[in-house]
């Protein structure tokens, strides 16, 4: 009798404890989903493109992580720039996927280049014709220029021929990604070539400015898909706009 007694004890305490422990993970649970969504910040803001313009885009590199294109579509996106190569030795590990997906949510796709002065313009060239491709999307060749970068006038005699070694390849449009500064600096030795100007309003609306970078960390979207990220205006029209394909 008192085995009975006792193995109606253990069962009992055993289904006690089993129910002790589900209760404790689904608690778990439930407090991590609740500590998840407190402590994530909530934007609000919904991005809106510009008076005055009626196309904008944003950049990205591979820090940028996980981008859903679909959301950027959603929210008034319609081309998206993303870097690909640096200088002859660095190439941007998410670019093949971004460009891809980016495609798929029909989005408009252009390459950025980072110039480096150290390397010659046919090396540079080369590592980015063997590692992008033909997969240059629509919108023109961007590289991306600092000022340390083109400090003496073989630098930027060097940056020049670049431009043209790419522009002759391809066939197709080339911009630099700068600052004023920057341009300022070029002017004497980049006279044809476009820029896509990095500035914080969308002021300098010269038409050598073909891309307005006016903020770099705008809001994108809105509650949990809100996302931060560098955002630009096309200097032109729609119908301008539409003829990169």
């Amino acid at each position: 009798m008192e085995n009975v007694f006792a193995s109606a004890s253990q069962y009992k305490t055993k289904k006690l404890l089993t129910f002790t422990s589900w209760l404790l993970i689904l608690s778990g649970i439930v407090c991590s989903f609740t500590v998840w969504v407190f402590a994530k910040p909530v934007v609000t803001q919904t991005n809106t493109i510009p008076s005055g313009f009626s196309v904008q885009g944003v950049s990205i590199n591979q820090t940028s992580n996980y981008v859903d294109f679909n959301n950027l579509v959603s929210n008034g996106v319609s081309f998206v720039y993303m870097r690909t190569t640096s200088g002859s030795s660095v190439m941007d590990s998410g670019y093949k996927s971004s460009f891809s997906r980016a495609k798929s949510a029909h989005l408009k796709v252009g390459t950025i280049h980072v110039y480096d002065a150290s390397v010659t313009a046919a090396t540079q060239a080369q590592y980015y014709i063997d590692n992008v491709g033909n997969n240059i999307g629509e919108l023109p060749i961007a590289i991306s220029v600092t000022a340390d970068q083109i400090s003496t006038a073989t630098s930027k005699q060097r940056l020049a021929s670049l431009v043209q070694i790419l522009a002759s390849h391809y066939n197709h449009d080339m911009i630099i990604y700068t600052t004023p500064n920057v341009q300022k600096m070029l002017s004497s030795t980049i006279s044809k070539t476009k820029y896509w100007l990095i500035e914080d309003n969308t002021k300098n609306t010269d038409s050598k400015n073909l891309f307005i970078q006016y903020d770099e960390d705008q809001t994108i979207g809105s509650g949990l898909k809100a996302i931060k990220m560098p955002t630009t205006v096309f200097n032109g029209t729609q119908k301008q706009f539409e003829v990169y394909k």
